[in-house]
């Protein structure tokens, strides 16, 4: 009896069991037909980094002239395209150019001077310091031996015969100033009588036989008289007095000479040192020429020329700053200069609008998994019809710190952009930082964390089973899944709704054993 009482209870127990059991399953299906689920997926995951930005080109630049002057040509307008090296616009440059000529000339002058003293005194040059020296030496020694008796009598004599042919020329200019006194007295005699005819003359002048009077005949006759009487004073004053003078100016210098000439017969001491000194000099010159190239004439001579090439270089500087010059390739952008204007506060600007570039600021959390040469994906807020791609060409090693916040600028290039792409057009920027293909993926809403564990939930027969999993990259949607599920899986997603105070997750099981849905 007992044993039939224990296996009655047994079963009940078992039908117990299997009931809960049954109803269990009805209800977690009933539950998880209700969840958001998805499939685990084999697929390409993208990591993007984003930011925004505005087109530039990747050189502008506005360019001045380095001097001042007068705008005289222009050479480019707006939209022009330009090479690097280009002329775009000059000024008056006449006075530059001349300066330019007139160093070329000095350092032509500066070489022939050097080449002149590199290679040596001429046999020309050599032969006329023997010369020098010779007649310098035949000076001394005729100094040092002293006239002869005959030498120094002679001498005396020309000064004698000098001296007497001065006195001379003195006496005769003396005589003719005694003519002309002469000659005078007569004149002034001639112009009284003149003067007394006139008088007579005029007292009757009034009857009429005046002309038969001896007063008209008196008058004519001292009228001859005087005449005659100042043509000869005239003529010794032009021709007496003149040759009087140069005969004494030609004696006194045959007197001079003379005297000189037995000066040099007489030489004193002073004269012997000095002639001694002419010859030390050109004994002197001729060493030096023999010699060959001085050393420090020549680096003297080179460095002459070096400062030549220096003023030359300089000058030419000079003409290039009166101009402007296109850095680089690029477009004119804004021509800010008319001709005869002054070059001062004019410029022209221009732009590489071929090569454009964005230049983005990146949070420093971000900013790590940006490398160079990272491809990326750019939009326009003007043209959203167009993807443009793009290229990492620059990152910033330092932060620029604003209100708390430090970014870091990263340049990324426009590859191949079209016309219709404008330099300042606003830009929406992915960075491709990361690229996993053939990998498993799940939506990140299909995660939770645990520490530093992460989770999902598999749906298996209608049953929910947590499942810790390794995870790799992930975007802002989805992320790859490294070990803990297979590709068909399926997954719980987390939803938004809010859960009522006081629920929790259903345990299911037998009592004492059974898995716990998180």
């Amino acid at each position: 009896m007992k044993r039939i009482i224990i296996i009655v209870i047994v079963l009940v127990v078992v039908l117990g069991v299997g009931a809960g059991v049954y109803a269990g399953l009805s209800s977690r299906k009933a539950s998880t037909a209700n969840l958001a689920t998805a499939r685990v997926e084999t697929g390409t995951l993208v990591a993007r980094v984003f930011s925004a930005g505005n087109i530039t080109p990747h050189q502008q630049a506005t360019l001045s002239f380095a001097q001042n002057g007068v705008v005289a040509k222009i050479h480019v307008q707006v939209g022009d395209r330009v090479t690097k090296g280009q002329v775009l616009a000059e000024l008056d440059t006449s006075d530059l150019a001349l300066q330019v000529k007139n160093a070329e000339v000095n350092l032509t002058v500066a070489e022939h001077k050097l080449a002149q003293t590199a290679a040596g005194p001429t046999e020309q040059a050599i032969a006329s310091a023997r010369a020098r020296l010779a007649a310098a030496q035949a000076n001394y020694d005729k100094l040092a031996a002293g006239p002869t008796q005959a030498e120094l009598a002679a001498a005396k004599a020309a000064v004698e015969s000098a001296q007497a042919a001065y006195d001379a020329a003195i006496k005769a200019a003396s005589a003719t100033n005694s003519q002309i006194a002469a000659a005078q007295a007569a004149l002034e005699k001639a112009q009284l009588t003149l003067e007394q005819a006139q008088a007579a003359y005029e007292r009757v002048a009034w009857r009429p036989d005046i002309s038969a009077r001896p007063e008209s005949k008196n008058l004519q006759t001292a009228t001859i008289d005087y005449r005659q009487a100042k043509a000869n004073l005239d003529a010794l004053l032009a021709t007496a007095s003149s040759d009087a003078q140069v005969k004494v100016l030609q004696a006194k210098s045959q007197l001079e000479q003379a005297k000189s000439a037995l000066a040099k017969l007489q030489a004193s001491n002073y004269d012997l040192i000095s002639a001694q000194a002419q010859v030390t000099q050109a004994q002197s010159d001729l060493e030096t020429l023999l010699a060959g190239p001085d050393a420090n004439a020549v680096a003297i001579a080179k460095d002459q020329v070096e400062q030549a090439r220096i003023a030359l270089e300089q000058a030419k500087l000079n003409l290039q700053k009166a101009q402007i010059i296109a850095p680089f390739d690029g477009t004119v952008t804004a021509v800010n200069l008319t001709v005869g204007q002054s070059a001062s506060g004019g410029s022209i600007q221009i732009a590489d609008l071929r090569n454009l570039e964005i230049v983005v600021n990146l949070a420093e959390v971000d900013v790590p998994r940006v490398k160079l040469g990272q491809e990326a994906e750019i939009t326009l807020d003007a043209l959203p019809d167009l993807t443009l791609a793009g290229k990492v060409t620059g990152i910033w090693p330092a932060g620029i710190q604003s209100q708390g916040v430090v970014n870091y600028p990263v340049v990324v290039s426009v590859i191949g952009p079209p016309e219709d792409v404008k330099a300042g057009m606003t830009a929406s920027v992915n960075i491709i930082v990361d690229k996993r293909e053939n990998v498993l993926l799940v939506p990140n809403r299909a995660l939770r964390s645990q520490g530093k564990q992460r989770f999902v939930t598999v749906l298996v027969e209608g049953q929910s089973i947590t499942i810790p999993v390794t995870t790799g990259l992930s975007n802002e949607t989805m992320t790859e899944i490294i070990a803990g599920l297979r590709e068909g899986d399926e997954v719980l997603l987390a939803t938004t709704t809010t859960t009522q105070p006081g629920a929790g997750t259903r345990g299911m099981g037998m009592p004492g054993f059974g898995v716990l849905v998180r």
